[in-house]
C-alpha cells in the first residue's frame, strides 16, 4: 500500500513500477509547471517531489517538463498524458469511494459556479435562493465567465463545479444539459426613436448605433456578432461595456440599442424606464446550458446541484413565457 491508502500499480510497458501516489504527484507538477508549487500544493517536500519527477522521467523515457526561457513547459508527451491521468485518477477515486449520499439540509458543502455575466441579474439570485433554502449550511462561490477565464481548464482541475452560460454551440468535450431557450430583444431608452415602433427589421437594426459587452476573446465573438457574421453583416458598435449590468443604465440617456435575452430585459424593465422590442427574427433564440466535467458526474452533491439549476431554469423560462403571452 502507498501512503495514499491505495495499492501500488505498476505502469505496464515500462521497466519501473509506478504507483498512484506518484501519478498524482506527476499530474500536480504538470498542471502547475513547477516542482516547488506542486510540493506546496501537496504538502510534500521539494526533494521528494523532484525525486518523483526523476522516477517518472525514467519510467516514461521522456523529460516531461523542459525549460523554455525562464519557464518550465510540458513536453508533447506530457501534454498528451494530462487528461488521461485526470480521468484515470478520478475513476480510481470513484471506485474506492464509499457510496455517497448528500443530505442538503444537514451537510456543509461548497458549490463553485461560474455564470455568464448576462445571467447575473435574472438567474443567479434565484439559484442562490433555491440552494440556500434547501441547504442552509452550504457555501456558494460565484464567479463570472469573463475574458481570459479558461472555464474548461477550471472544470478539469476542480477549481469550479459547473458553468452556466449561453453558447450557439457549447463545447463538446464536457458533460452538458440544455437549460432553456429565450427570445432575443432590443433594449433602448425612453426617448429613443424606436419608441414609436412595434417591430425592428434587420435593415432597421443595421442602421442603429449599438452598445455591447466586451467579448470573451478576439477569436470568440458573442452570440449576436457571431450570428451577424454568419449573415455577412457587422453592426455599428459605438460603446463597448465591461459588464452586462452596466448597459441598461447607459441606455437611459443615449441613442444606443442593446441586444440581449428577454429574461435580462424583463428584469431591468421592472427597475428602469427602458423599452424592448423583439429583435429581428434572423437572430433566432438564445440557448442557455449547464456544463460540468466528467469527474463530477457521479458526485451526489453535484447531482443535487444540477437538479437545482435545471429546476430554476424551468421556473424562469415559465415566468418569461407567461409575461410574453400576457404582453401579446
Amino acid at each position: 500500500m502507498d501512503n495514499w491508502g491505495q495499492p501500488k500499480r505498476p505502469l505496464e510497458g515500462v521497466g519501473v513500477d509506478v504507483d498512484t501516489r506518484q501519478l498524482r504527484v506527476l499530474l500536480a507538477i504538470l498542471e502547475r509547471r513547477s516542482v516547488t508549487a506542486a510540493a506546496a500544493a501537496l504538502g510534500q517536500s521539494q526533494p521528494a517531489v523532484s525525486q518523483t519527477l526523476r522516477r517518472m522521467r525514467e519510467a516514461t523515457g521522456d523529460p516531461l517538463l523542459v525549460r523554455s526561457g525562464s519557464k518550465l513547459v510540458p513536453t508533447e508527451r506530457a501534454q498528451a498524458m494530462m487528461e488521461p491521468l485526470r480521468r484515470a485518477l478520478a475513476d480510481l477515486e470513484e471506485a474506492i469511494r464509499p457510496s455517497q449520499v448528500f443530505d442538503p439540509a444537514s451537510q456543509d458543502h461548497e458549490f463553485r459556479i461560474a455564470s455568464a455575466d448576462c445571467m447575473g441579474a435574472f438567474f443567479a439570485p434565484r439559484l442562490i435562493s433555491s440552494i440556500r433554502s434547501a441547504s442552509p449550511r452550504s457555501r456558494i462561490m460565484l464567479r463570472a465567465v469573463v475574458s481570459g477565464f479558461d472555464y474548461v481548464a477550471a472544470l478539469e482541475k476542480g477549481e469550479i463545479d459547473a458553468v452556466i452560460a449561453n453558447w450557439p454551440s457549447p463545447p463538446g468535450n464536457l458533460r452538458m444539459t440544455r437549460l432553456m431557450s429565450d427570445g432575443m430583444v432590443c433594449l433602448f431608452g425612453p426617448a429613443h426613436p424606436l419608441s414609436g415602433k412595434n417591430r425592428i427589421s434587420m435593415s432597421d437594426y443595421m442602421r442603429l448605433g449599438h452598445v455591447a459587452p466586451s467579448p470573451l476573446s478576439a477569436t470568440a465573438p458573442g452570440p449576436i456578432d457571431g450570428r451577424l457574421a454568419e449573415l455577412g453583416l457587422t453592426r455599428d458598435i459605438r460603446v463597448m461595456a465591461p459588464e452586462f449590468n452596466l448597459i441598461p443604465y447607459v441606455l437611459l440617456n443615449t441613442d444606443l440599442v442593446f441586444t440581449s435575452s428577454r429574461g435580462f430585459a424583463r428584469h431591468y424593465q421592472g427597475i428602469l424606464p427602458i423599452r424592448a422590442l423583439p429583435a429581428p427574427e434572423e437572430f433566432g433564440v438564445m440557448r442557455f446550458y449547464l456544463l460540468w466535467h466528467e469527474r463530477m458526474q457521479h458526485s451526489a452533491a453535484h447531482r443535487w446541484l444540477r437538479e437545482r439549476v435545471v429546476e430554476v431554469a424551468h421556473r424562469v423560462a415559465a415566468e418569461i413565457a407567461a409575461d410574453s403571452g400576457a404582453a401579446a
